[in-house]
């Protein structure tokens, strides 16, 4: 692509917006596994390109003329992990949602690492650079919060935040890790509770989750294609798309 076709989407407001973001760093920790980790390394040298292109995408989707459908969250959201961008869950979510006559234009403004308080101060306020309101908003937060301050009722309060500001019917995931354990148990409690006093929908990934032995990336972290299939199952359940109509990978279109 030439370097005039990568500046055009920034003539929309909110791709403007998120083209002024710092690029993506991996945190020290992340940085220091690159130099021992191949597969650490290869995921997170595919983060900006992945963000980048999910920004061009974004860019088709506000000419489209398609209902919009605005993605929040962090890297589960940018489906860091997956082999393509086409494997992503959002994408072959987006797909099954065209293949159901339901087409939408996926305008994703989600980022790696982020965390609650991010959602809140950057993502939710792009929203309002849109010139019609949203078929679909969907969240998925809590992870990075998680590991930062493990707290179950510190992160149960920030998710429990999320949720309160999302604008009304919104879908929000549950948090896969530590899915199993109290922490992680409360804090989806805590989620789905928000979630249901706020009006919105669950997107349950937990019964759908696979052994992290099936289910992760090659940095040992991120979920694979077979992991992201976790969130494809879930959101089909909520969004009442038929599972075999979800494609194994969709290509949106970009600017």
């Amino acid at each position: 692509m030439t370097p005039n076709a990568r500046s055009e989407p920034a003539h929309h407001p909110l791709v403007a917006e998120v083209l002024r973001r710092p690029q993506w760093r991996p945190r020290p920790f992340t940085r220091a596994l690159t130099r021992v980790s191949r597969g650490t390394r290869e995921v997170v040298r595919s983060t900006n390109i992945l963000e980048r292109e999910w920004h061009l995408i974004a860019a088709a989707a506000l000419r489209s003329g398609l209902p919009l459908w605005v993605v929040l969250g962090d890297s589960i959201s940018q489906g860091v992990g997956a082999t393509s961008l086409a494997r992503t869950w959002v994408a072959r979510i987006a797909g099954a949602l065209e293949a159901d006559g339901r087409a939408v234009g996926v305008v994703n403004v989600s980022r790696s690492g982020a965390r609650g308080h991010h959602v809140r101060t950057d993502q939710l306020d792009l929203i309002g650079h849109l010139e019609q309101r949203p078929v679909l908003v969907t969240c998925a937060v809590g992870s990075n919060d998680m590991m930062r301050n493990p707290l179950p009722h510190s992160v149960a309060a920030r998710v429990t935040a999320v949720v309160e500001e999302l604008p009304e019917a919104s879908v929000v995931s549950t948090l896969p890790t530590p899915a199993k354990s109290p922490a992680g148990r409360h804090v989806n409690r805590a989620l789905r509770r928000a979630a249901r006093t706020g009006g919105h929908r669950v997107a349950d990934v937990v019964p759908h989750l696979v052994s992290p032995r099936h289910g992760l990336a090659r940095d040992l972290f991120h979920p694979s294609d077979r992991g992201y299939q976790a969130w494809v199952d879930a959101y089909c359940e909520t969004l009442d798309l038929d599972p075999a109509r979800v494609p194994d990978e969709w290509e949106p279109p970009r600017a």
